[in-house]
């Protein structure tokens, strides 16, 4: 089981790889569906009350671990079908790997099965010629002269692991009076898998299958009475812990934790693993030459931009980069989605958008069925509501297909802007803030190689210091929390010109009474640092600033004559 002790990162070179048990953190996993009203409140908290909500849920919904899958229930019935189910960069095929490596050292069911085999539907999707159960089991085995007999005569102690359901796009059951019962009969892939899943062959064995919720409707049509488990996740412990291990240096962990603290909405989602893995690769290569974090994740648009790049480039339906249009519809989706304040989208959402048969649909929204009445029903929503926000942001961005649809998104970037500032209406930060992040040059530059396409960012700026204008304007002058979404547009640019031209309409900053995040204070670090004028007068009474406040604004101070 030597293939199961090592893993490959997904930017490893060739002879790179990790042990297994220097990345393999235990995620949250639960066995009970969660109601409709819960996994809103999932999908729109965001920070540490996100992780409290997982934490919650893990206690609330029956929580379980690999060791306890096939456990018996309350009436004592052990299943033979589990289907641990979770979107994707979740950790489902790494938490197979783990299965794999601790079965075949003795530490996970040892006295349950005698032998646990494992298909990848990767793998097995390209397979056109047909095939028996036995066959397979040999290319597994690696051995043409494996004792197959022996592995079928005692079907109650095997385990067959089906990884990846979901990436079998064009499976087809072929319906209980299709499937073979004989294991030496040579039949297509499906027909095997089929048989499986169905039970006709080999009965008494277990399965294992994992899939994104996606495909759940289609494994329903062929399975009976299968538990449901589900990966939510990293734990806050867990987060930890895989820094820890990804970087054997608890100063440089801690800078990167430290890093994503101070940052809402990637702290927000990093109870995903790849997640992780994404700031952590970045981070590691930064810190080997620096002390600090540079430039490369410096802004929450770098942070999901590399994570969605990842998905795209490493899922196997979208190798070829999906076209410009498709990402239209998705983005189409998120930012109606955003202005209707609506997280959980209907069946008729997904159609009007034209994303029914669409590769995105599957790798970037998240499908639920719910009990309703009598009936049952089916949604759709985003890994959570701050990648609805980024996708929304990015339909403002994507080059337009006319010169009217040109000029009707610019006065729909200048309404939004408007509409962001009025009491009420904080559901738009989030998506503004990723506007601008996404029209700084060097994140342009990247989304136009990553898409193959043009962008509509030379729209962004214009708007923007134009607002700076009518703000420093205004009077009595804006203060608070106005005046700081103002500055976290120009921080999420990150470009050192344009901060010069828009902080020359701000001298005096009046932040009183406001409390202020570390983040906060980076973000006025950067635009104070980069501003022309060397006599701000600042006023921070009652923002209830820490040593780690004033190290974030430190940078920015020189900048001030008046700091009160």
């Amino acid at each position: 089981m030597e293939e199961y002790q090592l893993t490959e990162d997904q930017n490893s070179l060739f002879g790179e790889s990790t042990p297994l048990k220097d990345r393999y953190i235990e995620l949250l996993i639960i066995r009970k569906h969660r109601p409709q009203k819960h996994r809103e409140h999932e999908l729109s908290a965001t920070g540490r009350l996100h992780m409290e909500l997982l934490e919650s849920n893990r206690s609330e919904y029956s929580p379980t671990d690999i060791e306890s899958l096939f456990e018996p229930d309350n009436s004592r019935r052990t299943p033979r079908t589990v289907v641990l189910q979770g979107p994707a960069g979740i950790g489902k095929t790494m938490t197979v790997q783990k299965i794999m490596l601790d079965w075949s050292s003795g530490e996970l069911y040892p006295d349950v099965f005698d032998y646990v085999f494992c298909f990848h539907c990767r793998e097995l999707r390209f397979r056109e010629e047909p095939h028996s159960l036995a066959d397979l089991l040999i290319e597994q085995c690696q051995d043409m002269y494996a004792p197959v007999k022996k592995i079928l005569a005692q079907p109650e102690k095997l385990l067959f692991i089906i990884d990846g359901f979901d990436e079998l796009r064009s499976f087809q059951d072929p319906g209980g009076d299709n499937c073979c019962d004989d294991p030496y009969s040579k039949v297509s892939v499906e027909v095997v898998l089929s048989s499986l899943l169905r039970k006709t062959l080999l009965p008494k064995s277990y399965l294992l299958i994992t899939t994104r919720p996606g495909a759940a409707e289609r494994l329903q049509e062929c399975l009976k009475f299968p538990r449901f488990a589900e990966i939510l996740g990293f734990s806050e412990k867990g987060r930890r812990k895989y820094f820890l291990k990804f970087f054997e240096d608890e100063r440089k962990a801690n800078i990167a934790l430290r890093f994503i603290e101070n940052t809402i909405a990637v702290s927000t989602i990093c109870f995903i693993p790849m997640v992780c893995w994404v700031i952590c690769s970045v981070i590691k290569v930064e810190l080997e030459t620096e002390d600090e974090i540079a430039d490369t994740l410096d802004t929450t648009t770098k942070v999901f931009m590399q994570f969605s790049h990842g998905l795209l480039k490493h899922d196997p339906k979208t190798r070829m980069i999906p076209s410009l249009k498709e990402f239209r519809k998705l983005c189409s989706l998120a930012r109606d989605g955003i202005l209707e304040q609506k997280i959980l989208f209907e069946e008729q959402d997904i159609k009007k958008h034209d994303l029914d048969a669409s590769s995105l649909k599957d790798l970037f929204l998240d499908r639920r069925t719910f009990h309703k009445g009598i009936g049952r029903h089916t949604l759709y929503s985003f890994l959570h509501l701050c990648f609805q926000e980024f996708f929304a942001a990015m339909w403002y961005i994507l080059q337009k297909e006319s010169t009217e649809e040109l000029d009707n998104n610019k006065l729909d970037l200048k309404r939004l802007l408007v509409e962001c500032e009025k009491p009420g209406n904080e559901h738009l930060t989030f998506t503004v803030h990723f506007i601008f992040g996404l029209s700084s040059e060097k994140v342009c530059t990247f989304l136009e190689q990553m898409l193959e396409c043009k962008t509509s960012s030379d729209l962004v700026k214009p708007l923007l210091l134009h607002r700076a204008e009518e703000v420093a304007a205004e009077d009595p002058p804006r203060k608070g929390h106005r005046l700081l979404k103002f500055f976290h547009c120009l921080f999420e640019i990150q470009e050192t010109e344009f901060a010069r031209r828009v902080m020359n309409h701000f001298q005096m900053i009046n932040l009183s009474f406001k409390i202020l995040s570390v983040l906060d204070c980076r973000v006025l670090a950067f635009c104070l640092q980069h501003s022309e004028i060397r006599d701000h007068s600042i006023d921070l009474t009652f923002c209830r600033l820490t040593s780690h406040h004033m190290r974030a604004l430190a940078s920015g101070i020189k900048n001030c004559t008046t700091l009160e």
